[in-house]
């Protein structure tokens, strides 16, 4: 039998390791290279602006709500913005049954358009604020999602001057976003130190649902939920009157960013 040379067993070792090396090395590179053009031509990224002016809205309660925008991006998935009410703060007044979380195409802030209804019955004339607070989820598919560019107007925010001296009855916070309003009638940050509210110095206690006086605009660069909490102080008020107490949310615009299909 030929025993090999030593010159032959390396020459021989290195051409089989730098094959087998190469062989190794060159299967992921082709598997990888196929995969890209695949997921690329399957999909674009996009983005889409849309109102809650043209969504579906279904109410299951006067504590939960949703709007739906079915197969947003062409992929199966729906596109929705659900609201889920509970009491907060004082117990001078409760959640609305009947209206609260009622989509509302009638005339409010000055305009006819589809808002969502807050409505707050009035239990006692304590000098405290209570009502509810309201979450906003934005979802695609149940994967909670962020949107920018968010829009929409806070409406018909009147009321009795309270006796705490700080303005009208119904106020307004929010977890997120800056508001603009008419000085003359409105007044606050919309921060809970600061809630929004009619001006002390305004023209009138009630505002009429033909009048934009007790709007505020409000706009959020960006955010995937947020806590709307609106609250009532009706110490104002004669001691036999209790009345229901509303104000009303909407449209809702933004952008939302998402993967189309051709």
């Amino acid at each position: 039998m030929e025993q090999p040379t030593a010159e032959r067993i390396l020459s021989d070792g290195l051409s089989r390791r730098t094959v087998v090396k190469s062989a190794a090395w060159s299967v992921p590179v082709l598997v990888a290279a196929a995969a890209v053009p695949m997921a690329s031509a399957s999909t674009t990224a996009c983005t889409k602006t849309i109102s809650t002016a043209t969504a579906a809205y279904s109410r299951a309660s006067a504590t939960a709500s949703q709007f739906v925008w079915p197969n947003l991006f062409g992929d199966g998935k729906d596109f929705t913005l659900t609201l889920t009410a509970v009491h907060a703060l004082w117990t001078n007044m409760a959640i609305n049954q009947a209206n609260n979380l009622v989509l509302d195409s009638g005339m409010n802030g000055g305009e006819a358009q589809p808002s969502v209804h807050l409505s707050l019955d009035t239990l006692a004339l304590d000098n405290t604020g209570g009502g509810e607070k309201v979450t906003f989820d934005f979802a695609l598919g149940g994967v909670s999602t962020s949107v920018t560019n968010l829009t929409y107007k806070i409406k018909d925010i009147d009321g009795f001057m309270a006796l705490d001296g700080k303005g009208g009855a119904e106020r307004v916070f929010v977890s997120a976003g800056t508001g603009t309003y008419d000085s003359a009638w409105v007044q606050g940050s919309g921060t809970d130190a600061d809630r929004w509210r009619l001006s002390t110095a305004a023209p009138n206690v009630e505002v009429a649902p033909t009048s934009s006086a007790g709007n505020v605009a409000v706009t959020v660069p960006a955010t995937s939920s947020f806590d709307l909490t609106y609250v009532v102080n009706n110490s104002g008020r004669a001691p036999s009157d209790r009345p229901n107490q509303n104000i009303w949310l909407g449209p809702f615009t933004f952008t939302v960013s998402g993967f189309c299909k051709p």
